[in-house]
């Protein structure tokens, strides 16, 4: 009789199967827990969002009016001898952020990037991360300082200045020749929640707060052709190692689909700052509206304190017989009637 004791074992066909059952389970799992990850990151954004819109209900009920979306460059009364100041609506709410400490380092009488003459003279304020304006699933981008001295304090969002093209007239810039940005002109007052160098009383907002889109996404472009952009310190206009392409900071139009990709170089259409939201070609014009990491939309704030996500699907092209449901979202006084299931 023999003595040999059987070992039992696992076969080679037997563990390959077993390997291929682990990896299906994992394969299952994988997409619930990136969807998991997703949605904790969207209830952050939609929170953050909604400490902004306390803030700037605190800013309008203390001061009387709700903050400018930026301070550009001198132009009510026109005097384009005075330097761009640049500083943002977040800078002004910062107070109401609980914030108090870095806003009171902010020299307003410079630069908001503190560039030359005074290269640090805002370096206090703005090297610090304020994680209530970045969104959680926005790319990393974080503060900094360029090579000229200037600072930047990332942002996943910007204020909402409506449907009219605020960012190539300025300071009476005479004709298509600044950089290809200038239209030329006088300056135009925006038609949405917030303008640069203009602000707004509550009792401006005749659609109704609940109506009025206040503050959107606006997150990296995925491949970013720049380095440094999506801040919340400064608001003006910038060019980008794109060619041909500008980018508007902290501020952004209705106008653009949203989710809309980074244009190559810019369309410029027509010269009409008003009309221009009638042209097709600009929903594809990314680089001035609103975008995010969210799967089909973003986040926007409206001026009840209220947050909706919106679809990158929601009716965008405006006509001259009446503006599209995204661009009535984004006006505060044409008195368009928009129902609840239109977005």
């Amino acid at each position: 009789m023999s003595n040999r004791v059987l070992k039992r074992g696992f076969t080679l066909i037997e563990l390959l199967v077993v390997i291929a059952i682990i990896a299906v389970l994992i394969a299952l799992l994988l997409p619930a827990v990136q969807s998991a990850r997703e949605a904790a990151r969207r209830a952050q954004c939609v929170n953050n969002l909604k400490q902004i819109g306390l803030a700037l209900a605190n800013y309008e009920q203390a001061i009387g009016s709700y903050p400018p979306a930026a301070i550009t460059f001198q132009e009510n009364p026109l005097n384009c001898a005075v330097s761009s100041r640049g500083h943002s609506m977040f800078t002004f709410a910062l107070n109401y952020m609980e914030q108090g400490n870095i806003y009171n380092s902010i020299n307003f009488a410079f630069d908001a990037g503190g560039g030359p003459p005074e290269p640090q003279i805002q370096s206090t304020a703005f090297l610090n991360t304020i994680n209530s304006y970045i969104c959680p699933s926005d790319l990393d981008n974080p503060a900094k300082i360029s090579g000229s001295g200037n600072y930047y304090s990332k942002s996943s969002y910007a204020a909402s200045v409506g449907t009219i093209d605020i960012f190539r007239w300025y300071c009476g810039c005479p004709g298509i020749t600044c950089c290809g940005l200038c239209f030329g002109g006088p300056e135009i007052k925006g038609d949405g929640a917030f303008s640069k160098n203009y602000y707004f009383k509550i009792a401006e907002f005749t659609d109704g707060l609940s109506n009025t889109i206040f503050v959107g996404e606006t997150s990296r472009f995925k491949n970013d052709p720049d380095t440094i952009f999506g801040e919340w310190n400064r608001a003006l206009w910038f060019g980008s190692a794109a060619p041909g392409v500008t980018r508007p900071a902290a501020m952004a139009t209705v106008v653009p689909q949203i989710n809309a990709n980074l244009l190559i170089p810019d369309y410029f259409g027509t010269a009409d700052p008003i009309a221009w939201k009638y042209d097709p070609n600009n929903l594809n014009f990314g680089q001035f509206g609103f975008r995010s990491f969210h799967p089909g939309g973003a986040n926007f704030l409206f001026g009840d304190g209220s947050v909706h996500f919106l679809k990158q699907s929601i009716n965008t092209l405006s006509t001259a017989a009446g503006n599209s449901v995204y661009a009535s979202l984004g006006t505060r006084n044409t008195g368009e009637v928009i129902s609840a299931d239109g977005y």
